[in-house]
């Protein structure tokens, strides 16, 4: 092999290794480039998380709230229907009380 033919190869290799570290210069570009996408979509993912948890903490508190408050309206009907039949027992027991009184026929007199 001649000179010539030296230089020529090794003019070659050296042709090669320069366009090789170029394209591994700008496979790091990339690299990095997506790097930093990839980075601020993960930061971008975490605050999606993180309200997607407060929401959920202030939805379990609305729902704690709302069963508390239903179990109190439910304490409350049952309290109430208890005085309404109280209630209806004191009336019924006034009604013939009444009735006896006039007579037990409503209240209309009797032809004496």
């Amino acid at each position: 092999m001649s000179n010539e033919e030296m230089n020529k190869k090794m003019e070659f290799i050296v042709e090669q290794q320069a366009k090789f570290a170029a394209d591994i210069e700008i496979m790091r570009e990339i690299q990095a480039a997506d790097a930093r996408r990839f980075g601020d979509g993960f930061l971008s993912m975490i605050d999606i998380v993180g309200q997607l948890t407060r929401s959920q903490i202030r939805t379990e508190q609305t729902v704690n709230t709302l069963a508390q408050d239903v179990s109190k309206v439910t304490q409350d009907v049952s309290t109430l229907a208890q005085a309404q039949a109280h209630t209806e027992e004191r009336l019924t027991i006034l009604i013939n009380i009444v009735e006896q009184h006039m007579g037990g026929n409503g209240g209309a007199t009797s032809p004496a």
